[in-house]
């Protein structure tokens, strides 16, 4: 159930991302950065950059051996980041389960907030505990 519930949320982001057929083109900014969690890198995840005030356009980008890489609207963000990994159990039809290690106050409950901006570096490294 949990890992519907992201693939979900990981959808809605990227349907946001496609705007609304408006011709202009927001302006984006390359961001980078490290992500660990206990002190270990998140092999593979996403991380999603929202607009701190709620308004505006969510980037994502993907999260691959503890480096992350988007292009993201200048601006206050919020950072949420999400994985998923087997348990090494199988379901009633065989299928390995899977489950989201990420705890909610880096994802849905996240307070961490990184300002993108147009002129400067934009390099975060992210150690979650």
């Amino acid at each position: 159930m949990r890992t519907q519930f992201h693939i979900a949320l990981v959808l809605l982001a990227a349907i946001s991302l496609q705007g609304c057929g408006k011709s202009d083109r927001i302006t984006t900014y390359p961001v980078t950065g490290s992500v660990t969690l206990g002190g270990n890198p998140i092999e593979q995840g996403s991380i999603v950059f929202d607009p701190a005030d709620g308004q505006g356009t969510s980037a994502m980008g993907g999260i691959e051996k503890g480096q992350f890489t988007a292009q993201v609207p200048a601006g206050e963000k919020i950072l949420r980041l999400s994985a998923v990994r087997t348990t090494g159990e199988k379901d009633q039809y065989g299928a390995l389960v899977s489950e989201s290690y990420i705890p909610a106050k880096y994802n849905l409950e996240s307070q961490i907030t990184k300002t993108v901006k147009p002129d400067e570096e934009n390099k975060f490294d992210l150690t979650l505990d």
